[in-house]
């Protein structure tokens, strides 16, 4: 196979014509012009180049795997068959359609300069889809930050913020945490509601892809090898 075939925020992308050694976040913010995933370490250390990857991982059942990822790191022929969502796949402010994820952090004191905000959203928000209807626990929302940095608000306004999803945050310890946030602003955000928790235009698994097998790719003289299956590492 000699393309890349693979979605992003619900369109298909059909590719004959990319490089070998390209990253995911290259061609999402120099092909698509994606911007809201940023460079900023290229090491994978800093989470500000976070996205969602999702693939059909059990063809019979139709389960639906998804990670997030650091798309500085991610090769680009890594996702084809997947469906790739990125900060502007939740919501836009231009569209007026802002996901939960990205008001509460707003409202709730989570950004300063910003640059960090999208990998943030996208690691919160991988962990109420990755947990597949199952309510996530201050403790899964925590680890969900391990692989992201913020250099300028500090991480408890974005930990208090994203705790406001979890199933057993206790009202009161948070308030007592979060003096600077105003009990109307508070009564707001606090209840958990599992619609909120995807995107307000919800972008749905390409049914294309359910089916869909990742072959070998041959791009430029180079072949790139998918082991989808265990037996195929040994042929």
């Amino acid at each position: 196979m000699n393309y890349l075939s693979f979605y992003v925020n619900g369109k298909e992308i059909i590719d004959r014509n990319v490089e070998p050694e390209w990253t995911l976040l290259w061609y999402l913010r120099n092909k698509l012009r994606l911007t809201g995933s940023k460079l900023g370490c290229g090491e994978g250390g800093c989470g500000a180049c976070t996205v969602l990857i999702s693939r059909c991982i059990d063809k019979k059942s139709n389960e639906i795997e998804h990670r997030t990822v650091n798309a500085c790191l991610a090769p680009l022929c890594s996702v084809d068959g997947c469906h790739v969502i990125t900060v502007e796949g939740l919501g836009s402010v231009n569209k007026s359609n802002l996901h939960a994820t990205q008001t509460r952090l707003a409202e709730l004191s989570g950004s300063q300069c910003g640059f960090c905000t999208p990998g943030m959203v996208m690691s919160l928000y991988g962990t109420l889809t990755s947990k597949h209807n199952l309510l996530p626990t201050m403790q899964d929302i925590e680890e969900a930050f391990d692989g992201n940095l913020c250099r300028c608000t500090g991480y408890r306004p974005i930990l208090d913020a994203a705790k406001t999803f979890a199933i057993d945050i206790d009202k009161i310890h948070y308030e007592k945490s979060s003096s600077s946030t105003t009990s109307t602003t508070m009564d707001k955000c606090f209840l958990y509601n599992q619609q909120n928790s995807l995107p307000i235009n919800q972008v749905e698994f390409p049914s294309k892809l359910r089916n869909y097998i990742p072959q070998s790719i041959h791009i430029k003289g180079i072949i790139y090898f998918f082991s989808y299956q265990i037996n195929f590492i040994y042929k």
